[in-house]
This record gives structure tokens, C-alpha cells and sequence, in this order.
């Protein structure tokens, strides 16, 4: 049997669209990261830091939703 060559419709289409997901998904853990470390720096002089790393979820608090 010859070799065949088979086309899925919307490969390209994905080749496309899965980078810029990639890229969109990687700059919101970045400003999440960002924004989980600015906050600490606010929240460290305070009292309301050591509740938060208190609590059992994690070390530094509950996961955001």
C-alpha cells in the first residue's frame, strides 16, 4: 500500500491559536506571581500576615479561586 497523507481540519488553525494561548496563560502566572509577592510586602509589617500564614490551606494562606 502507497503512503497516504491524511489532513485534520483545524490544524493549523491550532498551530496558530495554542502559542497565543501558551503566551496568554504564561503572563497570568506572571502577574499572578507578581502580584502574590507585592501583596505579601504590604501584608508583612501587619498582624493580619501571621493569620494568613497561619491558616492550614498553605504556608502562605488559601489558594485564590
Amino acid at each position: 500500500m502507497d503512503e497516504q497523507t491524511v489532513t485534520v481540519p483545524g490544524t493549523e488553525a491550532a498551530a496558530l491559536v495554542v502559542p497565543i494561548l501558551a503566551a496568554s496563560l504564561a503572563a497570568v502566572l506572571a502577574q499572578r506571581k507578581l502580584l502574590a509577592w507585592w501583596i505579601e510586602e504590604l501584608l508583612e509589617p501587619t498582624l493580619f500576615s501571621k493569620v494568613l500564614t497561619s491558616m492550614p490551606e498553605s504556608a502562605s494562606g488559601p489558594e485564590p479561586s
